[in-house]
């Protein structure tokens, strides 16, 4: 499961994350304006509401576990971001300082 979390997904698949994401987001914010709002929501929303994030959500699972295959059959590996590779740190700009002992400690006479 942890190898088909972190591989590359079909664009359709990602497509379908961000509708899924849309339609569950937008239903749960206007939810909860209306409980912040406290207006009684009709009893048709009240019953429509856990589909509309249940459903979703489970689509959103479902999809990333989907995975790409190259041309032999192997999954695609998604390429590391270029902040989290270990040679895209570079420190020649950081200037070292040695702390300054000339501040007068508290309560000393």
């Amino acid at each position: 499961m942890r190898a088909r979390w972190h591989n590359a997904m079909p664009r359709f698949f990602k497509r379908m994350m961000w509708i899924c994401g849309l339609i569950s987001g937008s239903a749960l914010a206007a939810n909860e304006a209306m409980t912040i709002a406290s207006i009684q929501p009709h009893e048709w929303w009240t019953d429509v509401l856990p589909y509309l994030v249940g459903v979703p959500a489970g689509v959103m699972f479902a999809c990333k576990f989907t995975q790409s295959y190259d041309n032999s059959g192997h999954p695609l590996k998604k390429p590391l971001p270029e902040a989290t590779k270990p040679d895209a740190v570079n420190y020649s700009d950081v200037e070292t300082k040695s702390p300054t002992t000339d501040i007068d400690p508290y309560n000393e006479g």
